[in-house]
């Protein structure tokens, strides 16, 4: 038999696209990731996307040149320890984004759309066909 994922004695829910997670640090648990709810925020999935929203001081050198709008990926937890894989391809812990707030993105993202389509929008024009 299992032993339940949930061992931290706080509210949690999975964090949803669109969700600013803040990364704090705590004497009891360590490292945790609070969403929009004061709540902490699990990540649904591996290699799911996060873009940095601001930044904080680490002790990681390659952590400190992160810049807010990059992205990061989460590679998992391996003995109840998260992993990130930085813009660079480097692995770091949660505990080296103390400070940061991430905001979980998602998968796919949308085509842009052409000048023409634009303009077109901008004046009002039908994508429809009149047919007489």
């Amino acid at each position: 038999m299992r032993a339940p994922r949930r061992w931290i004695p706080l509210p949690w829910h999975t964090a949803q696209a669109g969700e600013i997670v803040h990364v704090l640090w705590s004497d009891y648990y360590g490292a945790a990731m609070f969403g929009d709810d004061d709540e902490i925020a699990r990540l649904p999935y591996k290699r799911c996307r996060l873009e940095i929203v601001a930044t904080a001081a680490s002790s990681h050198r390659e952590v400190n040149f992160i810049l807010p709008g990059q992205v990061v990926h989460y590679k998992g937890s391996f003995c109840f320890r998260e992993r990130f894989e930085l813009p660079s391809g480097t692995s770091v812990g949660l505990w080296h984004l103390v400070g940061f707030k991430l905001r979980l993105t998602p998968d796919a993202i949308g085509s842009v759309p052409s000048e023409d389509e634009i303009l077109d929008r901008a004046r009002g024009r039908s994508d429809r066909v009149s047919v007489i």
